[in-house]
């Protein structure tokens, strides 16, 4: 038989209710008694049930994170950020796709118990907070930082395009959503206007809402077969600036020779494309525990968290994939 609470209340010459409001800090205690209690539970290797816990508590200590593509390697540092502060509250993690039936994934795990839902992904985030019940803690990235996330470092590239001699610069946003929902087309916008560069609705190329290196390299075939005329390209994502690399070079478009290229996230493969790929660059993780923090300020109102000593924002990192405008032959 294992170890049971009453084994944990002897050693620590306690009552078993003690244990219990011990454990499930359901009442203010004196240190030593507490010390008494945790000190026993750690020598006899004891682990309270977490069900158990739950029914006293109604907590599950189980929350979910919903991703908009399980194979992008910048979700997956998102990941990393709320698991590492997870971890240390005690929380379990579940993560779900935002393109698999993820109403009828989420009613499944509701219906199981989470206490709240980390979004990576604001477009996801606006169908889940109208879908789910409001009663629901919720964490939604860019609801906590805002459009100026991304604006700093897309005035410093649109600029840097700019002294580079280019004026005619194309978007493979993805989306099949409004784009002027979106933040970083926003200030991709607000950015041309300030240098005085038009925007041409023929070198915004939308998808079906995909936003992986085929979407890319879709968007950039699509871009090729208008004839409009462009020398950069800013893609909503890393994956998507990669896939339209690929799709530049079958054209015979050399990279930065004939069209500059910049993708968005800052994934670690992009030092490693050829020529390496100018991003912004998102600090995923710095992200993924900020997300978190904001999740546990509304699951436990009474207790302080971690603010980031600066507000986040991206940062434009300029490689080899950028180049001047070439002089017409």
């Amino acid at each position: 038989m294992g170890v049971t609470r009453k084994d944990v209340a002897k050693l620590a010459g306690v009552s078993g209710t003690t244990v219990s409001y011990v454990m499930n800090n359901t009442k203010r205690l004196t240190p030593e008694v507490c010390k008494r209690v945790w000190d026993a539970a750690k020598q006899l290797n004891y682990h309270p049930s977490l069900v158990a816990r739950g029914l006293v508590t109604n907590e599950t200590k189980h929350i979910a994170i919903i991703v908009k593509n399980l194979q992008n390697p910048y979700y997956t540092a998102i990941q990393e950020g709320i698991q590492i502060i997870a971890a240390q509250e005690g929380y379990i993690v579940s993560v779900l796709s935002a393109h698999e039936s993820p109403m009828d994934n989420m009613n499944i795990m509701l219906s199981r118990g989470i206490d709240g839902v980390v979004v990576a992904s604001s477009s996801a985030g606006v169908f889940f907070r109208e879908q789910l019940n409001s009663n629901i803690p919720m964490a939604i990235v860019g609801e906590d930082q805002s459009a100026a996330f991304y604006r700093k470092a897309i005035f410093s590239m649109v600029e840097t395009f700019y002294q580079l001699g280019h004026r005619r610069i194309a978007f493979l946003s993805g989306l099949s959503m409004d784009r002027s929902t979106h933040y970083r087309y926003q200030n991709f916008c607000d950015a041309l206007q300030a240098y005085g560069m038009q925007i041409d609705p023929a070198l915004f190329i939308d998808g079906d809402g995909g936003t992986d290196e085929q979407s890319g390299y879709n968007a950039a075939d699509t871009l090729l077969r208008t004839g409009v005329p462009f020398t950069g390209v800013f893609a909503v994502n890393d994956l998507m600036a990669i896939g339209a690399m690929k799709r530049f070079w079958q054209a015979g478009l050399q990279i930065p020779k004939d069209i500059s290229i910049v993708g968005c996230d800052g994934i670690h493969i992009t030092e490693y494309t050829t020529p390496p790929l100018s991003t912004l660059q998102c600090s995923p993780v710095t992200i993924g525990t900020s997300l978190m923090y904001q999740l546990l300020e509304e699951l436990q109102p009474d207790r302080t968290f971690p603010k980031p000593k600066q507000p986040l924002q991206a940062e434009f990192i300029r490689r080899e994939s950028m180049g001047a405008v070439r002089e017409q032959e």
